[in-house]
Order: C-alpha cells, then structure tokens, then sequence
C-alpha cells in the first residue's frame, strides 16, 4: 500500500453517529430523572425481553453495555482493580462483571464522582441467559448486593438444533407470560397488550432495518469500515424498541446507500483484504486494533457478535417470539452451528481471511473458536489468526502479538490473492 493511501483524512461525524450519542445521553438521563423522582429503573442483561419493560414504562439500563462504555473511555482499569483488590473478586470472572460490581459498589458513596455515562442503582433486575451462563450468578450477586429482585427467564442451550423444539417454546413462552405478570405486580401498572403489540412492530422493524445495513456491506469497497457495526450497536442494545432508533437507522441506511452511489466509504483507506472478525471488540484496545488493520489495508466488514441481535419474529406472537430469543446469541448455540454461520456470512461478503478474539472473558465464545475453526477452514479455505484480549481488561491483550499475527495474515491473503491472480 502506497503511503498516500495510508493517509488520513479527518472525516466529520456522520449524522447517524451524532443521534446514536444523542439518544444514548436521553436513555441515561431519562433514568436519572426517574430515579430522582422516586420512580423504578431496572438493570438487565443485554438479551432480556425488553419489549415487556418498553410497555411498562420502566427505564431500563444495561450493565454488559455500560462496561464496555466505560473499558472503551478507559475508567475500566481503576473499576477493575478495585473490584480484585477492595472487593476480592478473581480475574477470571468476566471483566464486564467485575466493572460492573465496582461501579455499583461505589455507587453506594455518596460522594462517588460518576464516570460518565452516569448509571444509578436500580430497583429490579431483568435476568435471560441466552447469552452467557455467568450472567445468572452476576445478577443473582447483584441482587443479594444491592437488595432487589431479579426477573429471570430461563432460555435453554441448543445443543443439535436449528429451530427451537416444542418443549423449549412453550417452556419460554411460560416464563414470558409469567414475567409479563409478575412486573406488572411489581411495577404497579396494567399491562397493555396492544401498547406491546406497536413495541413488537417497532422490534421488528428496526431488527429488518439493522440486518439491511449489515447486508450492505457485501458491496466492494465495503461503504462501511466494519468496526462501525460495533457502534451502532447500542441502539439496538438498549433501544430496540423506539422509534429513535428507527430514526437512526433509516439515517444510517441513507448514509451507507449514499457511499455506495459515490464508491466512497468510512473505512479511510484503501481495501486491500477483506475480514471477518470473530468475537466481541477488545473495547479498551480498539484504536490499536484499527490502527494496525488500517495500515495493513485490512477491512473488517463484517463480525459474528453484531448478529446477536437479530431478534426475528412475529409481532403478537409469544411462541415466535419465544424461540426467537431462545437462539438470539453466539453462545446459545452448538459449535458447529456457529461454525456454519460464520461462513456462510465469509463466503457472502467475500471475507479472504477470519480474526478471531479469544476474548479471556468470554469462555464459551472461545471454545466457538477453538472447536470451529477447523470447521470453517474446511468449508471456506480462509486463513484464520487468533488473538488473546479481553472485551474489557486491557492486561489480557499484547499489542505485539495483535500486529503480528495481522501481518502474517495479511502476508498469507497476499499471497493466495497473487495465487489466485497467476
């Protein structure tokens, strides 16, 4: 790469970025707000059935979100430290966790001056394990902690299958509908099922309008530097309800068909090789990571992780809606589904290399890894390279071992590119 291609040129913040900041900042002080007026705020677990709390009214905040807010602005380090040393938790517990027991302990000074987004301690918990089996035991801590009740749906592990079995819908669907009850009960509102019934619809189209964005990406240059997703992201998180975040995403959409109409693209230089990125970002990490890809003309297009949230169901009903969230995440499903997934996703946007994080925090995502890169090399040819990290304890990650182990990828699709053109 030539380095006039390696320059950068300052770009201005999309639109689209500046209204996913603009909400993010309203769904924290909203919270805030609430909480000051005495009213109930929840905690919740990245994949919870959020349209329940939508209907209720209930402002929700998400832990899993917030630490990686906090690893990425770099006040990680001091929460994590705190949470091993003042609080005696190990290191081998998820460093999202241990972010999130600090920030809630000191939360209980009251001169504690809040990192910023500011999160106030909520009076109920809302707890689904579809994406990682820890989860259950961190909210349980939090609710002897912090004396409030969690609100658990119990999703199911899929060992062999591609669509949720009988017993496991209607063994969810239970537990929603009972959910749907007891918050009612605890909220003291009436549940209003056609106010839930919009809150579905709005879901869903938000969910089709996210999975058209990342599609968009196929085109050649990709119009998106594919760490983007990353950021875009949190709408879905925490709003996927709202129609700001439908706002959002229709600007996003408009932004992205616009680079494709002028061949233009976020990602600042030249794409040399096209990726695919396994894992969740290393957030304390990611401007090295970017750095060392830019420069090696490496694009990212697209990652596994960001489909999480590919909750696609029937707006009104339960039992779709139940095995939708039964297989929302990475870590609900087999290895070899993984492994199947993720190339077909290299092969349709037309990734000649695979990065995959072996994220210290994420035990079941790394056995995905280990037990199915052999898989995805046989069915796709790319080269895979690992790298150790962690979603949010910078000590895990080495910024040697990420830049050489680019290179040598990067040496390899060289080659087979050189290969295939000869």
């Amino acid at each position: 790469m030539s380095e006039e291609s390696k320059r950068i040129t300052q770009r201005p913040v999309p639109l689209s970025r500046i209204m996913v900041n603009e909400q993010t900042a309203k769904v924290y002080e909203d919270a805030l707000e609430t909480k000051k007026r005495g009213e109930r705020i929840a905690w919740s677990t990245a994949i919870y059935v959020q349209e329940i709390c939508e209907t209720l009214g209930v402002p929700v905040l998400y832990p899993e979100n917030h630490s990686a807010a906090l690893a990425a602005k770099h006040y990680g380090e001091d929460l994590i430290q705190y949470a091993e040393g003042n609080m005696r938790y190990p290191m081998n517990i998820c460093s999202y966790a241990r972010i999130n027991f600090a920030f809630a302990d000191k939360l209980k000074d009251p001169n504690y001056e809040w990192p910023s987004p500011a999160m106030p301690l909520p009076d109920l918990l809302l707890l689904a394990n579809n994406s990682c089996v820890q989860l259950t035991k961190w909210y349980q801590n939090l609710s002897d902690t912090l004396g409030v009740p969690a609100f658990f749906i119990d999703m199911l592990y899929n060992f062999t299958e591609e669509k949720a079995s009988a017993y496991k819908v209607k063994y969810i669907r239970t537990q929603i509908e009972e959910a749907i009850t007891a918050l009612e009960a605890f909220i003291g509102r009436k549940f209003d099922w056609d106010k839930f019934s919009e809150i579905q619809k709005r879901s869903a189209l938000n969910n089709k309008l996210f999975k058209e964005i990342i599609a968009l990406n196929v085109h050649k240059p990709a119009p998106l530097n594919g760490f983007d997703l990353f950021n875009y992201m949190a709408p879905m998180v925490i709003c996927r309800g709202k129609e700001s975040t439908t706002d959002i995403l229709l600007q996003l959409k408009k932004e992205v068909e616009e680079n494709i109409k002028n061949n233009t693209s976020t990602y600042p230089v030249d794409q040399e090789h096209r990726v695919f990125w396994e894992g969740i970002a290393c957030w304390p990490c990611m401007r090295h990571n970017l750095k060392t890809l830019r420069n090696l003309g490496i694009n990212a297009v697209t990652n596994g992780y960001v489909t999480a949230w590919d909750i696609n169901y029937e707006p009104t009903n339960l039992d779709g809606m139940a095995a939708a969230y039964n297989f929302a995440s990475t870590n609900s499903k087999s290895t070899p589904t993984v492994a199947r997934l993720r190339s077909d996703l290299i092969k349709k946007f037309g990734c000649k290399g695979m990065i995959c994080h072996v994220n210290k925090s994420c035990k079941v995502m790394d056995f995905h890894v280990f037990g199915g890169r052999d898989l995805i090399q046989k069915y796709t040819g790319v080269p895979i390279v690992n790298f150790d990290g962690d979603q949010g304890d910078s000590r895990s990650y080495s910024e040697a071992q990420f830049e050489t182990r680019i290179q040598g990828l990067a040496e390899i699709m060289k080659q087979n590119k050189e290969g295939n053109h000869a």
